[in-house]
């Protein structure tokens, strides 16, 4: 029996979801595909920007932390997860089996 390695997903926007940033603390989703609007704080808004197919789970966490070192360091994955489920529940983030590479 071969073991096959576990690919580890990156993340990725949904093309046709459309970002409003109203400021530096938050801005608005919307999914034409859906007609669902999300809100995002300063905190969601980071981790969104951060789905652009080059960025994985353990990825994001660390540019989290980096970003905003008041997160407690316990629940940051935890949090940022349970973000990233939701998000491709509700179709605005998609995952990638391989990193996509800089055109």
């Amino acid at each position: 029996m071969v073991d096959t390695p576990l690919k580890v997903p990156y993340y990725i926007n949904n093309p046709d979801v459309v970002l409003r940033e109203e400021d530096q603390y938050g801005g608005l989703l919307f999914n034409p595909d859906t007609n669902n609007i999300r809100v995002l704080n300063q905190t969601g808004l980071f981790i969104y920007k951060q789905c652009n197919g080059k960025n994985n789970l353990t990825t994001i966490v660390t540019a989290v932390q980096t970003e905003f070192d008041q997160a407690p360091a316990d629940q940051v994955t935890d949090q940022v997860r349970g973000f990233i489920d939701e998000m491709v529940s509700a179709g605005f983030i998609g995952m990638v089996e391989e990193q996509l590479h800089a055109q």
